[in-house]
């Protein structure tokens, strides 16, 4: 299903008109504006907002999205509406965090979450880059295409903050994807088990 009226694009937005309905199947009708962060060649990166648990728990309580996640898919709407709130407020207070991402030309689809947040990684505060995505758009570069707009739109909102990803020492295609993004680890873990990716300059197009 496709917007119900065009993208109009601003400086540095998109804003798109879509119904709830399409989203996930919710029952509600209701035309919702969509506040849009950055659109790349096949995505866009919309900010998230009140309604949205109901996507977090479609990727994030999918098993076969958290394979090589320790603490397991998430186990209720509940505990989506729990991480929601997190990430708002991430966004009130920094200006930056995680993005609902769905295809441009099918913003009622959902593609994933990407993304970068503000931490506190031993004592340091640093933006953690971050992505998940639903099985059907696996193998097609969508991970590394939203990565990369997130990367280049915190260069630009959080210049100052070190970047790293935090990756599953078993997750081998995260791994993968974070040193073509550019990231490289010296093989330190933290207290969950997971390499300390760290982005050693600024982000620039992704390795072959």
């Amino acid at each position: 299903m496709s917007a119900d009226r065009p993208l109009r694009r601003g400086p540095g937005f998109v804003i798109v008109s879509i119904h709830k309905q399409s989203l996930l199947d919710r029952v509600d009708a209701v035309l919702v504006e969509r506040v849009g962060v950055v659109q790349t060649e096949r995505l866009l990166l919309l900010r998230l907002q009140d309604g949205d648990a109901a996507a977090v728990f479609a990727v994030h309580g999918d098993p076969a999205t958290n394979a090589y996640n320790p603490n397991g898919p998430h186990r209720s709407p509940a505990q989506s509406e729990a991480v929601l709130r997190v990430w708002l407020a991430d966004w009130e207070r920094d200006g930056i965090g995680y993005c609902l991402v769905v295809p441009r030309g099918n913003p009622a689809e959902v593609s994933g979450f990407s993304g970068l947040r503000v931490i506190e990684l031993g004592g340091e505060r640093v933006l953690n880059l971050y992505y998940r995505f639903v099985p059907s758009a696996w193998g097609r570069g969508l991970a590394a295409e939203a990565a990369r707009a997130g990367l280049e739109l915190a260069g630009r909102t959080l210049p100052e903050l070190p970047v790293v990803a935090l990756i599953g020492v078993d997750n081998l295609p995260s791994q993968r994807l974070a040193r073509r993004l550019g990231f490289a680890t010296d093989g330190t873990v933290d207290s969950e088990n997971r390499y300390i990716y760290r982005l050693p300059s600024a982000p620039g197009p992704a390795r072959p």
